[in-house]
Protein backbone atom coordinates (compact mmCIF):
# COMPACT_ATOMS: atom_id res chain seq x y z
CA UNK A 1 0.00 0.00 0.00
CA UNK A 2 1.57 4.14 -0.68
CA UNK A 3 2.02 5.91 1.92
CA UNK A 4 -0.91 8.41 0.11
CA UNK A 5 -3.38 5.33 0.61
CA UNK A 6 -2.16 4.54 3.79
CA UNK A 7 -2.59 8.18 5.38
CA UNK A 8 -5.92 8.22 3.86
CA UNK A 9 -7.43 4.82 4.99
CA UNK A 10 -5.38 5.62 8.67
CA UNK A 11 -7.29 9.32 8.30
CA UNK A 12 -10.74 7.49 7.74
CA UNK A 13 -10.02 5.14 10.52
CA UNK A 14 -9.57 7.79 13.05
CA UNK A 15 -12.45 9.31 11.95
CA UNK A 16 -14.32 5.98 12.26
CA UNK A 17 -13.26 5.70 16.15
CA UNK A 18 -14.35 9.92 16.52
CA UNK A 19 -17.60 8.75 15.24
CA UNK A 20 -17.59 5.49 16.96
CA UNK A 21 -17.25 7.98 20.51
CA UNK A 22 -20.35 10.16 18.82
CA UNK A 23 -22.35 7.70 18.93
CA UNK A 24 -21.37 5.98 22.05
CA UNK A 25 -22.17 9.50 24.00
CA UNK A 26 -25.44 9.95 22.20
CA UNK A 27 -26.62 6.43 23.27
CA UNK A 28 -25.75 6.88 26.82
CA UNK A 29 -27.84 10.35 26.49
CA UNK A 30 -30.50 9.59 24.27
CA UNK A 31 -31.20 5.95 24.74
CA UNK A 32 -29.45 3.17 22.37
CA UNK A 33 -31.81 2.69 19.81
CA UNK A 34 -32.93 5.92 18.29
CA UNK A 35 -32.87 6.18 14.62
CA UNK A 36 -29.42 8.81 14.17
CA UNK A 37 -27.22 6.41 17.12
CA UNK A 38 -28.18 3.52 14.84
CA UNK A 39 -27.25 5.53 11.61
CA UNK A 40 -24.16 6.74 13.44
CA UNK A 41 -23.04 2.99 14.35
CA UNK A 42 -23.05 1.98 11.25
CA UNK A 43 -21.30 4.85 9.50
CA UNK A 44 -18.48 4.33 12.44
CA UNK A 45 -18.35 0.76 11.72
CA UNK A 46 -17.92 1.31 7.66
CA UNK A 47 -14.89 3.36 8.93
CA UNK A 48 -13.21 0.87 11.00
CA UNK A 49 -13.83 -1.48 8.08
CA UNK A 50 -11.63 0.69 5.99
CA UNK A 51 -9.14 0.78 9.21
CA UNK A 52 -8.90 -3.22 9.29
CA UNK A 53 -7.90 -2.37 5.27
CA UNK A 54 -5.58 -0.32 5.84
CA UNK A 55 -3.91 -2.45 8.84
CA UNK A 56 -3.83 -5.26 6.37
CA UNK A 57 -2.52 -3.58 3.41
CA UNK A 58 -0.23 -1.83 5.31
CA UNK A 59 1.47 -4.10 7.75
CA UNK A 60 0.19 -7.76 6.07
CA UNK A 61 3.25 -8.97 5.61
CA UNK A 62 4.51 -8.08 9.42
CA UNK A 63 1.38 -9.34 11.30
CA UNK A 64 1.19 -12.83 9.61
CA UNK A 65 -2.09 -15.40 10.57
CA UNK A 66 -3.36 -13.26 14.05
CA UNK A 67 -3.64 -9.99 12.52
CA UNK A 68 -3.94 -10.83 8.80
CA UNK A 69 -6.92 -13.43 9.48
CA UNK A 70 -8.52 -10.89 11.93
CA UNK A 71 -8.32 -7.52 9.56
CA UNK A 72 -9.61 -9.34 6.98
CA UNK A 73 -12.33 -10.87 9.89
CA UNK A 74 -13.15 -7.78 10.98
CA UNK A 75 -13.73 -6.08 7.94
CA UNK A 76 -16.14 -8.70 6.92
CA UNK A 77 -18.11 -8.47 10.50
CA UNK A 78 -18.04 -4.86 10.20
CA UNK A 79 -19.75 -4.74 7.08
CA UNK A 80 -22.28 -7.14 8.35
CA UNK A 81 -22.50 -5.42 11.26
CA UNK A 82 -23.38 -2.06 9.50
CA UNK A 83 -26.00 -3.38 7.25
CA UNK A 84 -26.98 -4.78 10.28
CA UNK A 85 -27.87 -1.94 11.55
CA UNK A 86 -29.06 -0.41 8.61
CA UNK A 87 -31.62 -2.94 8.16
CA UNK A 88 -32.42 -2.29 11.76
CA UNK A 89 -33.20 1.47 11.07
CA UNK A 90 -35.22 0.87 7.42
CA UNK A 91 -37.30 -2.26 8.38
CA UNK A 92 -37.00 -2.97 12.17
CA UNK A 93 -35.64 -6.22 11.19
CA UNK A 94 -31.81 -7.19 10.80
CA UNK A 95 -30.82 -8.32 14.18
CA UNK A 96 -29.45 -11.99 13.26
CA UNK A 97 -26.85 -9.94 11.01
CA UNK A 98 -26.40 -7.49 14.12
CA UNK A 99 -25.13 -10.55 15.63
CA UNK A 100 -23.51 -12.08 13.55
CA UNK A 101 -21.30 -9.33 12.36
CA UNK A 102 -20.48 -8.01 15.85
CA UNK A 103 -19.09 -11.32 16.68
CA UNK A 104 -16.84 -11.30 13.28
CA UNK A 105 -16.36 -7.51 14.24
CA UNK A 106 -14.94 -8.37 17.41
CA UNK A 107 -13.17 -11.52 16.96
CA UNK A 108 -11.12 -9.48 14.32
CA UNK A 109 -10.41 -7.10 16.51
CA UNK A 110 -8.65 -9.32 19.27
CA UNK A 111 -7.13 -11.25 16.76
CA UNK A 112 -5.83 -7.77 14.91
CA UNK A 113 -4.80 -6.43 18.69
CA UNK A 114 -2.52 -9.46 19.35
CA UNK A 115 -0.94 -8.97 16.05
CA UNK A 116 -0.14 -5.68 16.76
CA UNK A 117 1.41 -6.45 20.51
CA UNK A 118 3.41 -9.58 18.98
CA UNK A 119 4.89 -8.18 16.17
CA UNK A 120 5.60 -4.62 17.75
CA UNK A 121 4.75 -2.10 14.87
CA UNK A 122 2.34 -0.16 16.72
CA UNK A 123 2.70 0.82 20.66
CA UNK A 124 2.03 -1.86 22.51
CA UNK A 125 -0.74 -0.03 24.66
CA UNK A 126 -2.65 0.43 21.55
CA UNK A 127 -2.92 -3.03 20.86
CA UNK A 128 -3.68 -3.93 24.52
CA UNK A 129 -6.17 -0.74 24.43
CA UNK A 130 -8.13 -2.58 21.05
CA UNK A 131 -7.91 -5.94 23.34
CA UNK A 132 -9.62 -4.23 26.35
CA UNK A 133 -12.12 -1.94 24.59
CA UNK A 134 -13.59 -4.66 22.32
CA UNK A 135 -13.85 -6.97 25.19
CA UNK A 136 -15.39 -4.02 26.76
CA UNK A 137 -17.57 -3.38 23.65
CA UNK A 138 -19.08 -7.14 23.63
CA UNK A 139 -19.35 -8.16 27.21
CA UNK A 140 -20.41 -5.13 28.56
CA UNK A 141 -22.45 -2.90 25.84
CA UNK A 142 -26.02 -3.96 27.09
CA UNK A 143 -25.13 -2.94 30.98
CA UNK A 144 -24.15 0.36 29.16
CA UNK A 145 -23.31 1.92 25.93
CA UNK A 146 -20.75 3.44 27.60
CA UNK A 147 -18.11 0.55 27.77
CA UNK A 148 -17.77 1.11 24.18
CA UNK A 149 -15.39 4.24 24.52
CA UNK A 150 -11.98 2.15 24.77
CA UNK A 151 -12.69 0.60 21.28
CA UNK A 152 -13.02 3.92 19.48
CA UNK A 153 -10.45 5.52 21.09
CA UNK A 154 -8.07 2.52 20.08
CA UNK A 155 -9.45 3.08 16.73
CA UNK A 156 -8.86 7.05 16.97
CA UNK A 157 -4.97 6.19 17.96
CA UNK A 158 -4.50 3.57 15.46
CA UNK A 159 -5.76 5.59 12.43
CA UNK A 160 -3.67 8.68 14.03
CA UNK A 161 -0.63 6.29 13.70
CA UNK A 162 -1.60 4.80 10.60
CA UNK A 163 -2.21 8.44 9.30
CA UNK A 164 1.41 9.90 10.72
CA UNK A 165 4.01 7.54 9.84
CA UNK A 166 5.76 5.38 7.04
CA UNK A 167 5.52 1.78 7.39
CA UNK A 168 7.63 0.98 10.30
CA UNK A 169 9.89 -1.87 10.94
CA UNK A 170 10.44 -2.54 14.75
CA UNK A 171 10.04 0.99 15.53
CA UNK A 172 8.57 -0.59 19.31
CA UNK A 173 10.93 -2.99 19.59
CA UNK A 174 12.33 -5.85 17.47
CA UNK A 175 9.55 -8.85 16.59
CA UNK A 176 9.53 -11.84 18.80
CA UNK A 177 10.00 -15.44 16.77
CA UNK A 178 7.97 -15.30 13.39
CA UNK A 179 4.99 -13.75 14.90
CA UNK A 180 2.78 -17.14 14.04
CA UNK A 181 0.04 -18.32 15.81
CA UNK A 182 1.99 -20.04 18.57
CA UNK A 183 5.98 -19.37 18.34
Amino acid sequence: MSKLRCQWAGLVAAVGGVLWLVWVVAAGLTGRQSTPVLVGVALSTLSIVVGHYAVEAFYGARLKRPGTAGAWLGALGGVVFAAGQLLVVATGGGEAFVGVGVLALVSGSLLVSVGLVRTRIQPPWLGVLLFVGTLAFLGFNEISPWTAVGYGLAWVALGQDLYRYDPPDGRFGGSRGDYGWLS
